[in-house]
């Protein structure tokens, strides 16, 4: 089974671990709840992984919060990440 992909939209400006993303075909916070505390899989065009684990939601619509122990990149908003089981 593939892993679902999802699209960093934004990089939380006090908290720089955090990002949030959207999964595509996820529309509620029911339908995301299954991907809290899953990991989480960024890698730049270097080739650096960046680890992180999906701490909760941000709204109703089904964005997931994102955390990470380093900062991402700032050219990482708009690219896709994976999200593991």
């Amino acid at each position: 089974m593939n892993d679902p992909k999802g699209i960093i939209i934004n990089h939380h400006l006090a908290y720089t671990k955090e990002v949030l993303v959207e999964i595509t075909g996820i529309n509620s916070k029911k339908d995301a709840g299954k991907f809290i505390g899953k990991k989480a899989l960024y890698k730049d065009k270097k080739g650096n992984k960046y680890v992180g684990h999906v701490s909760g939601f941000h709204g109703r619509n089904g964005t997931l919060k994102v955390k990470f122990k380093y900062p991402l990149p700032s050219n990482s908003l708009a690219k896709p990440i994976s999200i593991a089981g």
